[in-house]
């Protein structure tokens, strides 16, 4: 069932619009349409009561109607994947969620999986309750989080199997996961796809590592595909681009949340004005601008990461990360410095400048061949071997190969499930 409104006014309009290229680019899954080969996978579906209410209600109407409903009823809002998650930086969580259904590595049984994808929307219900205000309290999402593990920890022995060692979970915040409450404990041996290595928030909580490199990834955030085929199209040739340095965003002028990201007030202050340079706040033809950039400046925001090294690349612009301890993606596959800089936030005004100014430009055209050369492995829309999904892939193959054994919680003498050996009559006699 399709959601009917009104097209009046050019918003109404855009998200129709909008919502018919995501039903265009994502049909839904067909399993098993190619040969499976590598790990397979094993997605949890939503609950059996969900299911039913599905072949009653439109699904958009189904989530509104769920939610407001109260907090027990969060899960099975949330779980089949409604299509509002997928606006915004935070649609990983749909995207992902589709993704892994779609694979053709994708099994029914959970016995034959190598990993298991948990379906995590603890931003989408944020956003969602930002607008519907069902939970005043604003606890939504760590309620949902705990529903979660507790759905997956009670569907079978999968989790328990192996210490939720081969499960996936998608955090697509900066701020998570420490905004879930008490989430270590249960997350502390599965898999997470998460867009930062620390939460942060300048304004109110210092750095808490979330990521460990040996089991965790740390996937790009989402750009929608409307800003980036808006992105693409401004991408000119290196030899065309008359603007050595820009950037354009929030920052302490404008916006009173970010008093403290001093970076960027060194940008505006010691940068503005200077040839060849365009920096500032929110403008007119900023796509345009990029795609007219050589270098374009990804300072970090109120967290570590940031979506302007993501928007920059889509560009074809170099990007200079200035962002300390931000972890970028997929290490492992993409070779960072043949196309990007990570330069020192201390030094980001004259200093960066005056280095900038004696590159050759023949190196910088080499480095603008390679942005473009990788810019796939962070475009959500890119098809082919070279996408977010496919590192993704080869990096949970990697870890497959190097995964810890685990023999569980309890055992018995011979390999005897504990529990089943203590429910036998058998051991009752014995006593």
């Amino acid at each position: 069932n399709r959601l009917i409104v009104e097209p009046r006014g050019w918003e109404v309009q855009s998200l129709l619009l909008a919502l018919q290229l995501y039903d265009a680019y994502l049909p839904d899954p067909q399993v098993g349409s190619e040969p499976c080969e590598g790990p397979k996978y094993f997605v949890y579906p939503p609950p059996q009561a969900l299911l039913q209410r599905r072949e009653e209600l439109d699904a958009s109407v189904l989530t509104k109607t769920l939610l407001h409903a109260g907090p027990e009823h969060y899960l099975h809002a949330l779980t089949h994947g409604p299509l509002q998650c997928l606006f915004g930086m935070y649609g990983t969580e749909y995207l992902f969620h589709h993704f892994f259904r779609s694979l053709p590595c994708v099994v029914q049984d959970p016995s034959e999986a190598d990993f298991f994808f948990v379906p995590s929307y603890f931003k989408c219900i944020e956003v969602v309750n930002f607008v519907e205000q069902f939970d005043r309290e604003e606890t939504e999402a760590s309620v949902l989080f705990h529903q979660t593990v507790d759905y997956v920890t009670q569907f079978g022995p999968w989790f328990g199997r192996r210490d939720g060692s081969d499960h996936i979970f998608i955090f697509s915040w900066g701020r998570f996961p420490c905004r879930l409450s008490n989430w270590r404990a249960p997350s502390r041996s599965s898999i997470a796809l998460q867009v930062e290595n620390n939460c942060e928030d300048l304004n109110s909580e210092g750095p808490e590592p979330t990521f460990n490199r040996w089991k965790d990834i740390i996937i790009p955030g989402h750009i929608d595909q409307w800003r980036v085929a808006e992105l693409q199209k401004w991408n000119l040739p290196f030899q065309q681009r008359d603007v050595l340095l820009s950037f354009h965003g929030r920052h302490a002028g404008n916006t009173e949340s970010y008093s403290n990201v001093s970076v960027r007030t060194q940008i505006l202050e010691e940068l503005e004005g200077l040839p060849g340079v365009s920096v500032g706040g929110f403008i007119e033809g900023y796509h345009e601008l990029l795609g007219q950039s050589m270098f374009c400046l990804a300072p970090r925001g109120i967290t570590p990461w940031t979506i302007h090294l993501y928007v920059a690349m889509l560009a074809g612009c170099i990007p200079i990360i200035l962002s300390d301890d931000y972890e970028v993606p997929f290490q492992g596959i993409v070779d960072w410095p043949s196309f990007s800089l990570k330069w020192p936030m201390r030094s980001a005004g004259r200093e960066l400048y005056a280095y900038l100014v004696s590159l050759d430009p023949a190196l910088m055209a080499e480095m603008k061949r390679r942005v473009d050369e990788n810019a796939c492995w962070f475009n959500y829309y890119s098809s082919g071997a070279c996408s977010p999904y496919r590192a993704v892939l080869r990096s949970l193959e990697e870890r497959l190969k190097q995964r810890p054994t685990y023999v569980g919680q309890w055992w018995g003498p011979g390999g005897l499930p504990l529990p089943e050996l203590i429910g036998s009559r058998a051991a009752d006699r014995h006593l």
